[in-house]
């Protein structure tokens, strides 16, 4: 009964409020969608490239990274396919190059701006990017030579 009692009399000092840590959480800035405004096109920054190759961009909502892809003009078999990704005064921060009729580039999203991932010295760096340019050179047009039953009188 002696134990009832001063558990009903302690039992106010157990109810009060007990401070708690506070937790601070950080919301990592998104970038914009990959679009014709986030990532405008542009010409390549040597003249030998053609301008006739399609661009085309992807990323998600509140994209962590995107990938921009550049596909040959149809019949045109290049020899090479170019990507290059510019900073806002004009000038080249990577180039991406190889053969066949597609190419692609991911781009990444750091603090609310969209970038691309430079190599120097063994270490990655994010260099910010406003503008890209997708184009072909060695191209050869297509010889579809006679199609059978496209004779006309």
């Amino acid at each position: 009964m002696l134990f009832a009692i001063v558990l009903v009399t302690l039992l106010p000092l157990f109810q009060a409020c007990v401070p708690t840590q506070t937790i601070t959480t950080t919301t990592t800035p998104c970038c914009a969608m990959l679009s014709q405004t986030t990532l405008p096109k542009r010409n390549p920054s040597s003249s030998t490239f053609e301008q006739c190759s399609i661009l085309r961009r992807l990323s998600s909502t509140c994209p962590v990274d995107g990938i921009i892809f550049c596909d040959a003009a149809p019949d045109t078999n290049p020899a090479r396919m170019q990507i290059e990704v510019f900073n806002a005064a004009g000038g080249v921060v990577r180039t991406y190059t190889n053969t066949g009729n597609t190419l692609a580039a991911t781009v990444y999203c750091r603090n609310g701006v969209w970038t691309a991932r430079v190599s120097s010295t063994g270490t990655d760096q994010f260099v910010p990017i406003t503008s890209v340019s997708c184009a072909q050179d060695g191209s050869t047009g297509a010889d579809k030579g006679y199609v059978i039953g496209s004779a006309t009188n």
